[in-house]
C-alpha cells in the first residue's frame, strides 16, 4: 500500500488553512475626523455670522436625516422606543458615532443661544448649564464608544478626547469653576498640540491652529480669574488679533473687558467737555466712557490692519449707541431736553443763556453722541483713504471690477461719493446736538469741514462723469470744485474764525492738497477725451464750456439767467436759489410756446379719370349663364321633392 506523499493537501489541511485566512482578514480602521466635520457644519449653517439657532435647526435636521437612514428612529406613531447604540452597530456602520457628536452639537449650540438671551432673562441661566451637561454627556457617550472599538485608529480616539475635554471645559467655565476649566482646556491644548506634529495637510493645520487658538483664549481668562496679572495683558493683545470671523472668540474678550472695566468705573464720576464740567452717574456710561480709552490706545497701535480697525470701530460704535438710548431714556422726564432741528434753530442771547443751563444729562447725552459722530467720521476717512488710490488705477486701467491679483473688488467713485454723502449727514447731525446749537466754533468747525467735503463729493463725481463720457457735466463739476476750494482757502486764512482743537484740520489739509493736486489731471484729461471723442457721440457745446472752465458768471448774467426757464440753460452751470423754492420753480414755461411745423401735404387722384380699362365683357356673360344653368337645375330638384312629399301625404284628400 502506497502511503500519501506530503506534498498533496488533504482536506483536514485545506480547511485548516481557509479557516486561518479567515481570522487573519484585516478589518479597514474605523475613522471620523471630528474636527473636520464640526468646522464645515459650523462654517456654512450660521456661526460664520454668531447665529446658533441657526446652527441649532441644522443639527436637528442632520440628525433626522441619519436616523432615518439608518433605521434607528425613536419608534412610530403609537409606540416610543428609544435606539440603542451598541459596538456591534458602530462595528457595522461607523455613522452611528454621528448620532452622539451631532447631539452634542446641537445642546451646545442651543446653550450659546441662551447665553446671549440670558443678559435680558436671568432665569435662562440655568436652563444654558443644562444644555451643556446635555452636551457632556453625548461627549463622553462617544469617548465610551471609539475607546470600546478595537478597529478606531489613534487620532479619532485622541480628537474624541480633546473634544469631550472642550465640551468639559465649556460647562466648568459657564459654572465659574476656573480652576476646573483650567485643567480640561489645557489637556485639550496638549493634545492637539500632538495631532498638529502629524499633519501634512495644509487645511487641517489650519483648522488645528485656529482650534488653539480659540482654547488659548479661554486658557488665559481662566488664569486671569484665578489671579495671574500676565494674562491680562496677553488677553488685551489678543483682542486686536481677534479674528473677524470668530464670535467665540470676540465674545470671550469683551467679557474680559467689560470685567476689568467695571472695576474701573469708581474712578470716573465728573469730565470735562466744553468747558463744562459733567456728572457722570450713569454705570453704562461709565463703562463706555472706559472703553472709549481702550479704544483709542487700540486703534493708534501700529501694524494693524485695516480690517482689524474696521472691526474695532463697528464694536464701539455698537456699544455707542446702546450708551445714548440708555441716556436717552434717563431724559424723558428732564424739561431741559428738548432736540430742536437745525433749521429752526435760531443763534441769539436768550437760547444761548438756556443752552448753558442744561442738566447734566443732557450734557452728557450731547457728549455721547459727539464721541459717536465724530468716530463715525473718523471710519468713513479711514474707508476713503483705502479706497481712493484704486479709483485712480481703475480710471487709468479701465478696470472697476476688481484689482490685480483679482482677489479683491476695487472701489468705485460711486462708492466715496456715497461716503462724503454720509460725512455731510454727520455735520448736520452735530449741529442738531442740544449742547452744541449755539456754540460759534462748532459751527465754523462744521462749516470749514462741509466745504472740503463738498468739493471732494464734486471732484469724485467729475471722475465718475469722465468714466461715462459725460464731458459737459464733469467739465462742470470741476468748476464747481474749484469754486468750493478757493471759500476753503479764504476760511482758512481768516484770522477771526474760531477753530477748536477736536479737529485734524492736518487732516482736512492733506485731502485738500490731494484734491488740488489731481485737479489740474482731471482737467487736461477732460478736455484730450472731449477732442478725441468721434463726431456724433460728444455734446456740440463741449467746447464753449471747456473755453470757460476758470469764467465765473456776473451778477447781470445770473439775473438773466434766472429768468429763463430751466431747459433753456442747460448748457450753463450756476447755483440757483429758485430751484430750491416750491413756490418759485422755473424750470419750463408753460404753456410751451407755439413753433412753426410744416403742414401735411394733400394728396389728389387726377388721372384716374384720363385712364381706359379693357372690356370685361365677354367673361361678365359667361359667369351669368353659368348662374342661370345652376339655378334651374335647383328648381328641378325642389319640384321633384315637393310632388313626392305631396304623394306621401295625399291619402286623405279627395279625388275630382
Amino acid at each position: 500500500m502506497s502511503q500519501p506523499t506530503s506534498s498533496e493537501p488533504t482536506s483536514d489541511t485545506l480547511a485548516a488553512t481557509t479557516s486561518t485566512s479567515q481570522s487573519t482578514k484585516v478589518t479597514p480602521p474605523l475613522k471620523l475626523d471630528i474636527l473636520r466635520i464640526i468646522r464645515l457644519c459650523q462654517q456654512q449653517h450660521g456661526l460664520r455670522h454668531g447665529d446658533y439657532q441657526r446652527y441649532r435647526s441644522f443639527c436637528s435636521r442632520r440628525l433626522r436625516r441619519i436616523r432615518k437612514s439608518l433605521e434607528a428612529t425613536y419608534g412610530n406613531h403609537k409606540k416610543f422606543q428609544k435606539p440603542v447604540i451598541t459596538d456591534e452597530l458602530v462595528a457595522k456602520d461607523s455613522r452611528y458615532l454621528l448620532l452622539p457628536l451631532i447631539c452634542s452639537e446641537r445642546a451646545w449650540a442651543y446653550a450659546m443661544q441662551l447665553k446671549s438671551e440670558a443678559n435680558t432673562e436671568p432665569r435662562k441661566k440655568f436652563h444654558l448649564l443644562n444644555r451643556l451637561r446635555k452636551a457632556v454627556k453625548h461627549a463622553a457617550q462617544l469617548e465610551t464608544l471609539c475607546n470600546q472599538q478595537k478597529t478606531c485608529d489613534a487620532r479619532t480616539k485622541l480628537e474624541v478626547q480633546a473634544y469631550t475635554a472642550v465640551m468639559n471645559g465649556h460647562l466648568k467655565f459657564e459654572m465659574q469653576q476656573w480652576s476646573n476649566a483650567l485643567e480640561f482646556y489645557i489637556r485639550a491644548q496638549a493634545i492637539y498640540d500632538k495631532l498638529i506634529t502629524g499633519v501634512r495637510s495644509e487645511d487641517d493645520k489650519l483648522m488645528l491652529d485656529q482650534r488653539i487658538d480659540e482654547i488659548t483664549t479661554n486658557v488665559r481668562f481662566c488664569q486671569y480669574k484665578n489671579g495671574d496679572k500676565n494674562a491680562a495683558k496677553e488677553l488685551r493683545n489678543l483682542r486686536t488679533k481677534a479674528a473677524l470671523d470668530d464670535p467665540e472668540m470676540t465674545r470671550v474678550l469683551d467679557a474680559f473687558l467689560s470685567e476689568t472695566h467695571e472695576q474701573q468705573t469708581s474712578s470716573i464720576s465728573e469730565i470735562t467737555w466744553r468747558q463744562r464740567k459733567i456728572q457722570v452717574t450713569s454705570e453704562k456710561a461709565r463703562l463706555f466712557l472706559l472703553n472709549l480709552q481702550e479704544f483709542e490706545t487700540e486703534i493708534k497701535k501700529s501694524g494693524v490692519s485695516f480690517d482689524t480697525k474696521m472691526s474695532l470701530y463697528e464694536s464701539f460704535l455698537k456699544e455707542a449707541v446702546e450708551t445714548l438710548q440708555i441716556v436717552k431714556d434717563e431724559l424723558k422726564n428732564d424739561p431741559t431736553f428738548k432736540p430742536i432741528p437745525v433749521s429752526a434753530a435760531p443763534v441769539d442771547n436768550t437760547k444761548r443763556e438756556t443752552a448753558e443751563k442744561l442738566s447734566d444729562g443732557v450734557w452728557l447725552y450731547s457728549y455721547i453722541a459727539w464721541i459717536r459722530l465724530s468716530k463715525m467720521i473718523e471710519r468713513n476717512l479711514a474707508m476713503i483713504e483705502n479706497g481712493k488710490q484704486q479709483v485712480f488705477k481703475s480710471t487709468t486701467s479701465g478696470n472697476d471690477k476688481t484689482d490685480a491679483t483679482g482677489s479683491k473688488k476695487v472701489t468705485k467713485s460711486a462708492d466715496l461719493i456715497r461716503m462724503y454723502d454720509l460725512l455731510l449727514q454727520f455735520l448736520n447731525d452735530i449741529i442738531a446736538i442740544p449742547a452744541l446749537q449755539n456754540d460759534k466754533t462748532i459751527q465754523s468747525d462744521v462749516n470749514f469741514q462741509t466745504i472740503i467735503y463738498k468739493a471732494c463729493r464734486s471732484f469724485y463725481i467729475a471722475i465718475s462723469f469722465v468714466q461715462q463720457k459725460r464731458f459737459k457735466d464733469s467739465a462742470a463739476l470741476v468748476n464747481k470744485t474749484e469754486i468750493y476750494m478757493e471759500q476753503a482757502k479764504k476760511l482758512a486764512t481768516d484770522g477771526q474764525q474760531p477753530k477748536s482743537s477736536e479737529i485734524n484740520y492736518q487732516t482736512l489739509l492733506n485731502e485738500f492738497t490731494f484734491i488740488q493736486s489731481k485737479l489740474d489731471e482731471v482737467k487736461y484729461q477732460i478736455q484730450t477725451s472731449a477732442t478725441s471723442t468721434p463726431t456724433g457721440t460728444a455734446s456740440p457745446k463741449v467746447g464753449t464750456i471747456q473755453q470757460s472752465f476758470d469764467e465765473v458768471l456776473s451778477l447781470d448774467e445770473q439775473k438773466e439767467l434766472e429768468k429763463k426757464p430751466l431747459i433753456d440753460r442747460l448748457e450753463t452751470y450756476f447755483e440757483d436759489s429758485s430751484l430750491t423754492n416750491k413756490n418759485r420753480l422755473n424750470v419750463v414755461s408753460l404753456p410751451p410756446p407755439f413753433q412753426p411745423i410744416p403742414c401735411k401735404p394733400v394728396l389728389f387722384d387726377l388721372a384716374l379719370n384720363h385712364l381706359t380699362f379693357p372690356s370685361l365683357d365677354d367673361k361678365v356673360q359667361s359667369k351669368r349663364q353659368a348662374m342661370s344653368t345652376t339655378n334651374d337645375r335647383g328648381q328641378q330638384q325642389q319640384t321633384v321633392i315637393g310632388g313626392f312629399v305631396k304623394g306621401l301625404f295625399s291619402w286623405g284628400t279627395k279625388k275630382q
